[in-house]
């Protein structure tokens, strides 16, 4: 194990001595993560159907609203039993959004007449932190279902009576307008029960006529004790972490080849140590630098940019985790090429497309299904999936061990074939 570890230091002393390797591992990493951090905190675009999770409380007297959702275009629905189960999903990042609807909800088009300030919202939208562009979108497409509902009932005279007879006792019950504000929305209830629309001037009090402002109301699905809003850099850091780990893996790849070919290797070889020992001094050093750069960007995020940690424990074991997955990948890498060129280019060649797919370049959000399908492949994904579980996401360990399962037998299959190459092509 001495040997094993002198190894690993020396490696670790040439590695920070190289800045251009500094620079890929810690700097590039940081401007991907102040660059996307900025990009996702708010924004709007063209994005892929989103699949949302619907909680029904009202015991089944919103399935008309509910219908008239799931027929939207760019909304795929499904329902949940409990609130709990919808926030476990979004959380999980299985289900893009949830929508409550609360036992108070009144799926009339003409609930929309004379809310009050303080009227309770009676729909809530839950959307994962990391999708924050689809939040103004999904509040658009329940806003025009409920609009749909009041055009569904001004075309059927019964439903339309019912509504403005509903409308007219809340008004008779209502001890916050003005006798002109009730007044001019009766006469308006009068009209439309005579299929002729009139306009009423409600005036500039605190009921509106007609408005959905204040029914639906955003809630957090991230857990965080402080009840503050969550940074747009909790989403962006695990990405730009796997940066550094790739940037790690490819530097020290690129070393093991020009040791090779200047001949240390075989210095090595021919020394008391075996080629277990050389490997597993190679392995360490890149292991090691990987914890550290990612240690490093998190300090930085957590004390500059407000980046918070929901478990520091499951974080620990994603970054072990995540480090000896691309520690297994630099052992590829290394026999990919004869030459320092040839192995850096190969690497980035290797690791762009998987990046790609993963997250690390493309959001995931923009991605089409059968992409989203081919990112399973990718360890970039499970590295990203794992941190967000520990940081925002609110893993449990039993759901740690999915992510985590998958990055250990990454690294344990290319650190494998990376070994079993290497003795082919030097034995």
């Amino acid at each position: 194990m001495r040997a094993i570890w002198t190894l690993a230091v020396k490696d670790l002393r040439l590695f920070v001595r190289d800045r251009l390797s500094l620079f890929w591992v810690l700097a590039f990493p940081l401007v991907l993560a102040l660059f996307f951090g900025a990009m996702f905190g708010g924004g709007d675009g063209e994005r892929a159907k989103m699949k949302v999770v619907v909680v029904d409380q009202t015991g089944g007297g919103a399935t008309g609203f509910l219908g008239r959702l799931a027929t939207t275009d760019g909304i795929e629905i499904d329902t949940a039993k409990s609130l709990d189960d919808a926030r476990n999903l979004v959380r999980r990042g299985k289900r893009v959004a949830l929508v409550e609807i609360r036992p108070d909800f009144d799926d009339g088009g003409f609930s929309m007449f004379g809310r009050s300030d303080d009227a309770a919202a009676t729909i809530a939208i839950g959307v994962d932190p990391s999708r924050t562009a689809e939040r103004g979108m999904l509040q658009g497409l329940v806003t025009q279902a409920l609009f749909a509902g009041l055009g569904e009932q001004m075309t059927n005279p019964a439903q339309m009576q019912a509504q403005t007879k509903q409308v007219r006792d809340s008004l008779a019950q209502a001890t916050t307008m003005t006798a002109a504000q009730r007044d001019s929305l009766t006469s308006l209830m009068n009209a439309l029960d005579g299929l002729s629309l009139s306009q009423g001037d409600p005036g500039t009090a605190s009921v509106s006529p007609m408005s959905t402002e204040g029914m639906v109301e955003s809630v957090d699905i991230a857990h965080d004790p402080s009840r503050k809003p969550r940074s747009s850099y909790d989403v962006s850091f695990p990405s730009s972490i796997v940066w550094g780990f790739m940037g790690c893996a490819t530097a020290f790849a690129t070393n093991m080849v020009r040791e090779r070919r200047a001949g240390t290797l075989l210095r090595l070889r021919v020394s008391p140590l075996t080629r277990a020992h050389v490997l597993a001094g190679k392995g360490l050093a890149c292991f090691v630098a990987g914890l550290g750069a990612s240690g490093l960007l998190l300090g930085f995020g957590a004390l500059a940019l407000g980046v918070r940690i929901g478990d520091p424990v499951l974080l620990i074991m994603s970054l072990l985790a995540a480090s000896a997955c691309f520690t297994g990948l630099m052992m590829v890498m290394s026999v990919i090429g004869k030459t320092e060129a040839a192995v850096a280019g190969g690497s980035w060649i290797m690791m762009m497309p998987l990046a790609m797919i993963g997250g690390g370049m493309i959001p995931l959000i923009a991605m089409p299904p059968w992409l989203l399908t081919a990112s399973n492949f990718s360890p970039f994904k499970w590295a990203i999936y794992g941190m967000e579980g520990a940081i925002w996401r609110d893993f449990s360990l039993a759901e740690m061990l999915w992510p985590l399962s998958i990055l250990l037998m990454i690294a344990v299959g290319a650190f494998g074939l990376g070994v079993w190459i290497s003795r082919r092509r030097d034995p």
